[in-house]
């Protein structure tokens, strides 16, 4: 998938977050948000998987474990959806290892509890 693509798979997935907050409203149990969210990707006419797990390889070595990603969005778009009220700087660091792991691209950190989706939202984009 190319960058052109990619920003507008990023587009539909940014408006689908922004819809569910705006028809919910903040304060509400992370599931509920999760559950909605979904729902608007499948109304937007995007395919995703949850759960998604991916080997760890550590130089040559296959570890015995996995990464789950929460939501793999048309197989290269990465979404984690967290009950906090900001996105630390954790979060995004784990994000980027995620990334980096799966060989993805593209991640988001979505927070619903927050008053607006500008403030719960965060796209991280690895260059190489």
């Amino acid at each position: 998938m190319n960058r052109s693509e990619l920003n507008r798979l990023h587009t539909k997935v940014f408006e689908a977050a922004s819809e569910v907050l705006s028809v919910l409203g903040p304060g509400l149990d992370t599931d509920i948000y999760r559950t909605c969210f979904q729902h608007e990707l499948r109304l937007k006419g995007l395919m995703y998987k949850r759960e998604v797990r991916f080997p760890v390889f550590y130089k040559d070595l296959k570890t015995s474990h996995d990464i789950k990603i929460e939501l793999l969005v048309e197989n290269h778009l990465l979404v984690d959806i967290i009950p906090d009220n900001e996105i630390s700087a954790l979060r995004v660091s784990a994000l980027q290892t995620k990334l980096k792991l799966t060989g993805l691209k593209i991640g988001i950190i979505i927070s619903f509890n927050c008053s607006n989706i500008i403030e719960g939202y965060k796209k991280i984009v690895l260059t190489s």
